[in-house]
C-alpha cells in the first residue's frame, strides 16, 4: 500500500494526535502522553495500521498551535522522518486538520528534501522572565 500520508498534531497538551490518509479514507489516533512520544507514538500507529514507513508519501504537521516545545517537536521529527522518506512535508494550522485529505495536491507541490519551518502560538517559556 502506497501513497499514504501522516499527519502529526502536537497542538492539545499530553495528546499527540496522528493521523493515516490517503484521498479516500482517514484514520485517526490519539495517544494520552507527553509530546516527547511522538516519535513511539508514531512507530506505534503505523504497525497498528499495517503499514511501513516506506509506505508513506508525504507528511502534514500543525503549527502555529499548542506548546513551543510541542510545536518544536512535531516539525523536528517531521523534518528528519521526510528527509530519510524523501517525501514532501506541508505545514498546516489547525483549523486545516479536517480538510487533511483536501490539502493532498498542495503536499505533492512541495520539494521533497525540503525542510519545515515551525510557526509559534507564542514566546517560548524558558527560564527567567526578561524585565
Amino acid at each position: 500500500m502506497s501513497n499514504m500520508y501522516l499527519l502529526f498534531d502536537l497542538s492539545s497538551r499530553d495528546i499527540v494526535h496522528l493521523a493515516l490518509f490517503d484521498s479516500g479514507s482517514i484514520e485517526h489516533k490519539k495517544y494520552s502522553g507527553m509530546n516527547r512520544e511522538l516519535l513511539s507514538s508514531v512507530d506505534d500507529f503505523l504497525k497498528l495500521q499495517n503499514i511501513k514507513k516506506e509506505d508513506v508519501g508525504g507528511i502534514m504537521v500543525v503549527v502555529g498551535a499548542g506548546s513551543f516545545t510541542s510545536t518544536r517537536i512535531a516539525c523536528v521529527v517531521a523534518n528528519t522522518f521526510a528527509y530519510v522518506l524523501q517525501v514532501p512535508l506541508l505545514a498546516i494550522g489547525e483549523d486545516k486538520i479536517d480538510s487533511a485529505q483536501d490539502l493532498i495536491p498542495e503536499l505533492l507541490k512541495q520539494t521533497k528534501g525540503q525542510y519545515i519551518s515551525a510557526t509559534y502560538s507564542g514566546e517560548p517559556n524558558i527560564g527567567k522572565k526578561k524585565k
